[in-house]
């Protein structure tokens, strides 16, 4: 990542943004992830109780593009997204 993501990264989220639209944003978070660590979920859950949170549980890592099998199943975590979204796609 550029130095500005990581200068990024250590700021205040946005809570105003997540606050305001909860219903257009999901956020992921992985059980060992520097990157977006469970204490940040805890906070975003407390702070924003009504956003869509998820922790993924079964082993995938930050690296989960780099697989066919974490690819597959972000891929399908984001599908659900939509269709409870949207409704069933045809």
């Amino acid at each position: 990542m550029a130095m500005t993501e990581f200068r990024k990264f250590s700021e205040e989220p946005d809570w105003t943004v997540m606050k305001d639209k909860p219903g257009q944003i999901a956020l992921l978070f992985g059980i060992d992830d520097h990157w977006g660590p469970l204490s940040l979920y805890e906070e975003v859950s407390k702070r924003v109780p009504n956003i869509d949170l998820c922790i993924e549980r079964e082993g995938h890592t930050h690296s989960f593009c780099c697989t066919e099998a974490g690819s597959l199943w972000v891929a399908q975590y984001v599908a659900d997204l939509i269709e409870k979204k949207f409704g069933k796609l045809s």
